[in-house]
């Protein structure tokens, strides 16, 4: 019985079997037989040894979490396959070649996204539908603050991609670049960005530990983005500054609070970002269905991460 469901599933494609790769693995092993790839051999029944065009060819839609370095290589060998795929972000370090590979996605109308899964939020569809009613008057700010001890979260931080630029390592493409996602979700294209980053605290890798991104959008609306990645309070906000009322949303307390002359709490939730990540893959399964557009496609993040 257990041979027939196998048989009867449809067969997928997790490149890269890090952390997140085995995220996908637990999400998507009970409704798809799923084959790995991975530089370094892992013990696993479904393991591909060598990748190529006709593999690719036989699987429904490919996974691609390997680090940034390796996305442009695997991408491309997907889109020649003509198979949908979502992409780990930060989708490049350099940006130099993902015109012609954007383009190529657009010409086979192939379903492709970038994992950012903070767009996938119940909260933020919330405050969007506030903001659509007036609730705070003009959007004019946007600002965010994600700041905590990354070394608490990831002791083999040392060991991983983390301690590593050419692997998105640091602060601004590691982890703000989930913000600059989010920000741009709301006030739309940027007009132009300016970076800020240093190293105060990491003396055991080479990678800056904070960062400031300011944000001009064509909308007129201002964006802040701070963080760094050693203090001990783990802070994770985001406030909304209108002409009228501010909104704060406290992701870590899952609290929506109004302010004015006086802080209101508006609304608690109870979302994980195990729940943002799985609400992700069940958008993109049904974009694929529907052969629509996803959150993040790779143009959207060429034209933002591009002016970093």
């Amino acid at each position: 019985m257990v041979d027939t469901l196998q048989i009867n599933k449809k067969k997928i494609l997790i490149i890269g079997y890090g952390s997140m790769g085995k995220k996908y693995e637990k999400i998507l092993q009970k409704d798809y037989l799923i084959f790995f790839y991975d530089k370094k051999k892992i013990k696993k029944k479904n393991f591909i040894k060598k990748l190529n065009l006709l593999i690719i060819k036989k699987f429904y839609f490919i996974i691609i979490a390997t680090p940034p370095k390796y996305h442009k290589k695997y991408c491309d060998m997907c889109v020649d396959a003509s198979k949908d795929f979502i992409v780990e972000k930060p989708l490049f370090i350099k940006k130099k070649g993902w015109q012609k590979t954007i383009l190529d996605i657009k010409k086979k109308k192939l379903v492709c996204s970038v994992a950012y899964p903070r767009r996938e939020s119940v909260v933020h569809n919330y405050i969007k539908n506030m903001i659509k009613k007036g609730k705070i008057g003009k959007l004019k700010i946007i600002k965010s603050n994600f700041s905590q001890d990354f070394r608490k979260f990831r002791k083999d931080y040392k060991k991983i991609y983390y301690s590593k630029m050419n692997e998105s390592g640091g602060i601004v493409f590691d982890a703000l670049s989930h913000h600059l996602n989010l920000l741009t979700y709301y006030a739309g294209k940027i007009k132009k960005i300016n970076k800020s980053e240093m190293k105060l605290a990491y003396t055991d890798i080479n990678v800056n530990d904070t960062a400031l991104i300011s944000i001009h959008f064509k909308s007129s609306v201002f964006g802040i983005i701070f963080g760094n990645q050693f203090q001990k309070p783990n802070i994770d906000e985001i406030e909304f500054i209108g002409t009228k009322n501010n909104i704060i949303f406290d992701r870590i307390k899952n609290r929506l609070y109004l302010v004015n002359k006086n802080k209101r709490l508006i609304k608690s939730f109870n979302e994980t970002y195990e729940d943002l990540f799985q609400n992700q893959i069940k958008n993109f399964l049904g974009c694929i269905k529907k052969r629509v557009k996803p959150k993040t496609t790779l143009l959207e993040e060429l034209e933002n991460l591009g002016k970093l």
